[in-house]
């Protein structure tokens, strides 16, 4: 600033360009004070012409729907261990035009002890006092060995509560090891939903899915592991359809099942499905 103001005066730097660089830099500044007047000004008038009393969702429907928020990711805590949950939280507008959905934020960071069941349940209530007829969907991904498991929860303020693990495994083919003693391997999926009053043991349910596959892939494994390992599968041959089968007798009271093969010598995969109700499929 004060070499501006110098060559201005004619002293410093002194030429024609130079001048006229120091006027464009003090008019610059006197313009830049100008609009954080202004802004500040601004600022302080917008608050006299915020109405604070509008309540735009409290307006009358003719018709309920349910709606909220989805794709929220929270922090959920158990002891010393933290881990990322993604939320869907829906409920009735009733009669009314929306949902307040910053209640539906502000309930889902709240409470968060005792069973994940639980903090979902707690979760509806406290949106329940406000806008009744909750639910509320969890996704997240539970650890188990050196591999992950997708969950998913969906529950209300009581009631049972809705399950799906999708956990991953591995197969060799059955036929092709009738035929030349030696079946062709690919991952596969699992993927189960039941439903339960309870809180279920989360790691317990993995490992029996887990039971279910030819083998399971582990990541690290020195060249001994990996022989071994494909080994195991080899003695363990399945089809598609036998990992929907050996699940369902592993739990009986299942409400589906389904299975995908990533063919390793096909470039589409291998699918099959069971219903506890011949043709529902689940909607998590």
């Amino acid at each position: 600033m004060s070499d501006a103001r110098e060559v201005l005066q004619g002293g410093g730097y002194g030429g024609p360009s130079q001048r006229e660089d120091g006027e464009n830099y003090l008019r610059g500044e006197k313009s830049l004070r100008l609009s954080l007047g202004r802004s500040h000004s601004q600022a302080a008038d917008t608050l006299d012409i915020i109405d604070a009393t509008a309540d735009v969702q409290s307006e009358t429907s003719r018709m309920p729907v349910n709606a909220g928020i989805a794709r929220l990711r929270v922090l959920s805590r158990a002891g010393s261990i933290s881990m990322p949950v993604e939320l869907s939280v829906q409920t009735s507008t009733g009669l009314h035009r929306g949902v307040h959905m910053s209640r539906l934020v502000k309930a889902a960071n709240g409470h968060r002890s005792g069973t994940m069941e639980q903090w979902l349940r707690w979760i509806c209530g406290e949106v329940n006092r406000t806008q009744p007829g909750s639910s509320v969907t969890a996704t997240f991904e539970l650890p188990f060995d050196d591999q992950f498991a997708k969950i998913t929860m969906r529950a209300t303020q009581r009631g049972a509560v809705t399950h799906r693990y999708v956990v991953e495994g591995m197969t060799a083919c059955p036929c092709s090891k009738k035929m030349i003693g030696i079946g062709h391997m690919q991952r596969a999926q699992l993927t189960v939903v039941l439903k339960s009053e309870k809180a279920l043991d989360s790691m317990s349910v993995v490992g029996r899915i887990s039971e279910c596959f030819s083998a399971s892939p582990t990541e690290y494994m020195k060249r001994l592991e990996e022989a071994k390992k494909i080994l195991e599968a080899q003695a363990n041959p399945r089809f598609a359809e036998d990992l929907v089968r050996e699940c369902v007798s592993r739990f009986p009271n299942a409400l589906f099942v389904s299975s995908r093969c990533y063919e390793s010598i096909h470039a589409h995969d291998a699918i099959a499905t069971w219903s506890a109700r011949p043709g529902w499929m689940p909607v998590l």
